[in-house]
């Protein structure tokens, strides 16, 4: 196979759209129409530098019970964006039978959105792209879930990036954290994987190691003020000098 074509890909997580959804105080009317606005920005910000890929690494909805309006809004934000879109479930918006990715057909609305339903780990190869797309489903209700468990080997020369929703953990570092994600899990994937696209935590972190790029993209925007690492996407580009990424500010 020749070379892959350059790729740029927009990397977001933990949107929580919906989040105070039941307190129509100022205060929390404004910061929810704060969180969609930042929403919004990350979709112009990837429509604006070209990028042929969104991905959405978890938590896109903060609970299963938001409305119907959330979703069909958050889908109609989606379908703006002029390329392929990915979207995987996190703790805060899992897969379980009849939750909201379920109860919800985003994707009627948002045709060019592909959502990652499948709990033991799902291979997505879009058309029209050299890349290859994996991640897991995550299901409330199992207990011991690894967002990389099970990652499979690399296919062949095309871009290979995962999506994972879970919490790092360094060798040595606790180990009662629900939804692990372990550095040797991050390092047994180099010369398979070239980048791990991260949800889970709201600041932006970069927890690459053993030569293989994994990132936490950041919120759009935090669910308290308490946070001032978040309002943040991720942008990376893939070519023949390897996978390059930045941070953009969507958070104003």
């Amino acid at each position: 196979m020749r070379e892959p074509r350059p790729l740029r890909v927009v990397h977001t997580s933990d949107v929580h759209l919906g989040a105070y959804a039941g307190n129509d105080t100022p205060i929390w009317v404004e910061r929810r129409q704060r969180m969609e606005a930042a929403f919004c920005r990350v979709i112009d910000l990837a429509n604006r530098v070209g990028a042929q890929v969104l991905l959405l690494a978890g938590d896109i909805f903060d609970n299963d019970r938001v409305s119907a309006e959330t979703v069909e809004w958050a889908a109609r934000q989606i379908a703006r964006f002029e390329g392929q879109a990915f979207l995987i479930p996190g703790n805060h918006d899992p897969m379980d039978p009849g939750g909201i990715y379920w109860r919800h057909d985003m994707e009627a609305i948002a045709r060019r959105l592909t959502i990652v339903r499948e709990h033991r780990g799902e291979l997505v190869e879009p058309e029209g792209l050299d890349l290859v797309v994996w991640g897991r489903a995550y299901l409330d209700s199992d207990w011991h879930f690894r967002p990389l468990e099970g990652l499979p080997d690399r296919l062949d020369r095309r871009w290979h990036l995962a999506l994972a929703h879970g919490h790092f953990v360094p060798e040595g570092g606790e180990n009662h954290r629900s939804l692990p994600i372990h550095e040797r899990e991050i390092a047994g994937a180099r010369g398979r994987w070239d980048y791990i696209a991260l949800g889970h935590w709201e600041p932006h972190a970069d927890v690459s190691c053993g030569g293989v790029t994994a990132v936490y993209s950041g919120a759009p925007m935090a669910l308290s003020e308490a946070n001032r690492r978040a309002g943040l996407c991720t942008v990376v580009d893939f070519d023949g000098g390897g996978v390059r990424w930045w941070v953009e500010r969507v958070d104003r």
